[in-house]
């Protein structure tokens, strides 16, 4: 029975688009909140890296390093002391570790993980600061594998640098901060911070890696009725800063992009409208690609309809000017479940372009409060076959059909149209990739129930998928 329901939920009624992958269940266990804090980091170009909150049904910290086609590389751990644990975030050090930082009421812990999950440096305090208000603790590394945090007190946002293995270098506190969100990024050495202002708006300020003031505090945006805290920042080629805030005025929030120059510190782009879907967006997210002339932006969008819920992962493509090189569109559709609601987006790219996100997703079939983290991920081989194209692209412009559904011990798939795709993959219900079939004629495929391996797999319904010059097809079989 819970085959099925993961089959129902995660795959059949899950629409992706070309290029994106079938969502996967990446952790064992469902949670009761639908909106935890989640954070992804990605080594090497697959391997990646999971926190969550509400690990095993409790308020603890989870990890787990696992692999695109559902390969555990560490098994699910408790991350955090066995106390009341919450908001993880992370980021790389070291080129090819991971540093997780996270809640235990007010102490703040951390641990560094290497690239096969194991730790290099076990979980240990951070700060043991008392908060008058919740800490958003964001880390960034430098060249010299220090981490450079801020934090938020009661007096403001504070600016620490610390050396593992060594401790605390140094600590500021940015003058007239208000504690309620800031980001860093450091850049070779200017380390760029945006924060709430004494006005409660965006405001910039760089330091170098000794803690000189390089560009003073700047204010971004000043007329606005509400600034919103969650937001992501990027860098590109140029070394220039882009962030991408939910602002509100006379009306409702919306994503917004402003861009920085990250020498000067002058504001080269300014709020920028992405999506003026007013109160229906959320979670946007900004990553940079490989060439630093390009980024991307992914949010979660409502379904359109009166009272709608999350039901959209949306993504698109800017150059270094803020134009759009690939239009808004869906890349997950949970229109066709009902009820479906998604939530708490994060994401992380590789070195080759490949996006890689995950999200909360509700599981009522499993129980009316039960949320899964689901993953998916983008083949950055895509973006050629979507820019080259005029026009639109066709979701299933060739068909497959099944020789016979369910079927015991083999089963040929004939592709009917075209493009013939030169391969297909089976999927298993969690969204893995158990085998690959190569076509064995012009339009046919064979497939004898085994995994890559040759050992047969078990009993259950599995999807298996073709992709081919931007046009995707699938179909659901029983193997008995």
């Amino acid at each position: 029975m819970m085959l099925s329901v993961l089959l129902l939920s995660c795959s059949i009624l899950v629409t992706h688009a070309p290029g994106w992958s079938f969502p996967m269940i990446t952790t064992d266990m469902w949670t009761y909140s639908s909106g935890p804090d989640n954070a992804l980091e990605v080594t090497g170009l697959d391997t990646l890296h999971q926190a969550w909150e509400t690990f095993n049904q409790e308020t603890r910290v989870g990890y787990k390093v696992y692999q695109p086609d559902g390969t555990v590389l560490y098994p699910e751990t408790m991350l955090s002391n066995d106390v009341w644990s919450a908001n993880p975030t992370s980021t790389i050090i070291n080129g090819d570790s991971v540093v997780f930082i996270w809640r235990e009421s007010s102490p703040v812990w951390f641990t560094i993980r290497e690239s096969s999950g194991e730790a290099a440096i076990p979980s240990s305090l951070l700060l043991t600061d008392p908060y008058a208000v919740r800490p958003e603790v964001r880390a960034s590394s430098d060249s010299l594998g220090r981490l450079h945090i801020v934090f938020e007190k009661s007096v403001g946002v504070c600016y620490m640098v610390y050396e593992p293995g060594v401790g605390e270098v140094r600590r500021d506190t940015i003058a007239s901060s208000q504690p309620d969100g800031a980001r860093i990024l450091v850049d070779g050495d200017r380390v760029h911070i945006v924060y709430q202002g004494s006005d409660s708006f965006p405001d910039y300020i760089q330091f170098d890696l000794d803690g000189n003031i390089t560009v003073p505090a700047i204010s971004l945006v000043e007329d606005l009725s509400q600034f919103m805290r969650n937001f992501t920042m990027a860098l590109d080629g140029d070394r220039n800063l882009y962030c991408l805030f939910m602002l509100s005025r006379e009306i409702g929030p919306y994503i917004s992009l402003f861009k920085i120059d990250g020498g000067s510190g002058d504001v080269l782009i300014y709020d920028r409208v992405i999506n003026d879907n007013y109160y229906n967006t959320t979670c946007q997210t900004i990553l940079p690609t490989p060439s630093g002339n390009t980024i991307y932006l992914l949010w979660l969008e409502v379904d359109p309809l009166p009272g709608g819920n999350f039901r959209y992962i949306c993504f698109s493509i800017i150059d270094k000017n803020g134009d759009f090189i690939e239009e808004p569109y869906v890349a997950y559709d949970y229109t066709d479940e009902d009820p479906e609601n998604i939530f708490v987006l994060d994401a992380t790219v590789n070195d080759e372009g490949d996006i890689f996100t995950i999200w909360s997703a509700y599981f009522p079939e499993v129980h009316m409060n039960a949320y899964y983290i689901v993953m998916g991920w983008f083949d950055h081989n895509w973006v050629g076959v979507v820019e080259e194209s005029t026009a639109p692209v066709e979701t299933e412009i060739f068909r497959l059909y099944h020789s016979a559904n369910p079927f015991y011990e083999s089963m040929t798939i004939t592709v009917e149209g075209t493009p013939v795709p030169d391969q297909l993959s089976v999927y298993d219900l969690s969204g893995r990739i158990v085998r690959t079939l190569f076509r064995n004629g012009s339009s046919t495929f064979l497939w004898d129930g085994c995994n890559t391996s040759g050992d047969e797999l078990p009993v259950g319904t599995y999807i298996i998928e073709g992709a081919s010059e931007g046009r995707l097809a699938s179909v659901t079989v029983v193997k008995l």
